[in-house]
């Protein structure tokens, strides 16, 4: 490559760097998939809810005045999502004295291999982040508490008829002598039922060892026709997750249950490599979920020292700190997961 002059030298870099980065195809999680995005402008994230009912209407006579309806306020519920920022020091690579620093002309080679190199490790930085939201949503979806390690956790407190012990309300665990059709049917009429969800079709998602217990269920053997699943008939965000993988369809009561297993991992913060979703559980979801992963706008530092808010999913920045001597990049998102129809989610725990 050509060199390149000093003095273009930070501009050139910076759209290169950006570039390089927006050319990144983000994977789809799993968790994720069940809730898509939104932004805001602001730093908090506004969602309206209302619940839906299925009354019916009552006839009157002809000529009657008919009878009043009051249409209910939806409830605005307001919510400071938890903020990340992951960011590196350039300064600390060999290469930055050599393109950023450079008074003369500067080696073309070099120039696109610090671009590499700091857009390469701002992807790294992307997928911790990506991570802590594919665990948010699992959170959600396995006990409805958002756990953060900074500030207060986040409840969307979930009806306790959401979450049950297998042993304790439906009769025992997965063992041979309960039938867990019977126990998949209370979970979908509650999603039915109080969710007010649409549809037949239910998505099961099964810890190891609570799918182990169903293949090995004695009822689940007798009667299950674990049929094959068309993958097109798969609601597109799930079908094109990574790590999900489907097992075939079943029926239970009046639904169709389809099975999937999320074998994927995370390293907590003790770096233990953790399953994101609890062995021993189970949660059914409707085909038609009403999530969101809602991020609100996050602040900005202005070349003459104000501050600003952008808004995105990921806010990518560099900033030079003349105290430390040190040139940072970074990448700042402030999301939360939202179940805004919170009783679309029923999990059961269905192992010892």
């Amino acid at each position: 490559m050509p060199n390149i002059p000093a003095s273009q030298v930070r501009a050139e870099f910076t759209q290169a760097l950006i570039a390089v980065y927006k050319e990144r195809i983000n994977p789809t999680a799993f968790g994720r998939s069940f809730f898509p995005t939104v932004t805001s402008a602001s730093k908090y994230v506004s969602i309206e809810v209302q619940r839906g009912t299925e009354k019916i209407a009552v006839d009157v006579e002809r000529g009657a005045e008919g009878k009043k309806n009051s249409i209910s306020r939806s409830t605005e519920k307001i919510f400071l999502p938890p903020y990340y920022r992951e960011f590196i020091d350039a300064t600390d690579l060999d290469l930055y004295d050599r393109v950023l620093s450079s008074t003369g002309s500067v080696n073309g080679s070099d120039f696109a291999e610090l671009v590499r190199i700091i857009s390469e490790g701002l992807m790294l930085l992307q997928g911790k982040i990506e991570r802590a939201y594919e665990l948010q949503c699992w959170q959600v979806l396995l006990d409805g508490i958002v756990q953060l390690q900074n500030g207060t956790n986040i409840d969307f407190k979930r009806k306790a008829a959401s979450l049950v012990n297998a042993n304790v309300s439906l009769g025992g665990y997965w063992t041979a002598a309960v039938d867990p059709f019977a126990q998949l049917a209370v979970g979908a009429q509650f999603l039915r039922q109080s969710g007010k969800a649409q549809g037949a079709v239910i998505n099961m998602i099964a810890g190891s060892d609570a799918k182990a217990a169903l293949y090995n269920n004695t009822k689940f053997k007798e009667t299950a026709d674990l049929r094959r699943v068309d993958n097109l008939s798969i609601r597109m965000p799930q079908r094109e997750s990574v790590g999900a993988t489907t097992h075939g369809e079943f029926s239970a009561g009046d639904y169709t249950v389809r099975l999937w297993t999320y074998p994927e991992y995370y390293d907590n913060a003790s770096g233990v490599s953790t399953p994101y979703v609890d062995p021993k559980k189970v949660i059914l979801l409707p085909e038609s979920t009403d999530f969101r992963l809602a991020f609100a706008a996050v602040p900005r530092l202005l070349g003459d020292g104000s501050m600003t808010s952008e808004r995105g999913e990921y806010v990518f920045s560099d900033y030079i700190d003349p105290k430390h001597s040190t040139h940072e990049y970074d990448i700042k998102s402030a999301g939360v997961a939202i179940p805004v129809s919170v009783d679309k989610i029923w999990t059961a725990q269905v192992v010892a």
